[in-house]
């Protein structure tokens, strides 16, 4: 049951995070891209960049440092998901990236949530090795 509801939360935040990022402009090309490193949350594209995001949603505020809790493996497993999508372009189309995070805090109070939106948040890491 706990799950059940974690995951309703992080299907919901993911879908607010997509509504926030069209409201601001951007055109979504992917959700939930999977890799064989991982997945990325949201791609998009923004005045000629290509945005790969992640979402990261909490039921409260208590864990307010949660930019910090993306860990180096896990930006490693984001860059190379990103390069992995890039090689699946047709060669002539080429993009400045990015990589954003989304923070989203659930109230369940008042069944309400607030949003962050954290641009250029980290710079990828490629190295051979996790």
């Amino acid at each position: 049951m706990v799950n059940n509801h974690k995951n309703e939360l992080f299907i919901t935040g993911e879908f607010i995070a997509s509504r926030y990022l069209e409201n601001k402009g951007y055109a979504i090309r992917e959700r939930n891209y999977r890799t064989p490193y991982g997945e990325i949350d949201i791609i998009a594209c923004y005045e000629g960049t290509l945005v790969f995001t992640e979402v990261k949603t909490r039921s409260n505020k208590a864990v307010i440092n949660t930019l910090s809790n993306i860990s180096r493996a896990k930006k490693i497993r984001l860059t190379r998901s990103a390069i992995h999508y890039m090689i699946q372009l047709p060669p002539d189309v080429t993009f400045c990236t990015r990589f954003d995070v989304i923070l989203l805090f659930h109230y369940s109070k008042d069944d309400t949530y607030q949003l962050h939106h954290f641009e250029d948040a980290f710079e990828p890491i490629i190295e051979d090795s996790v």
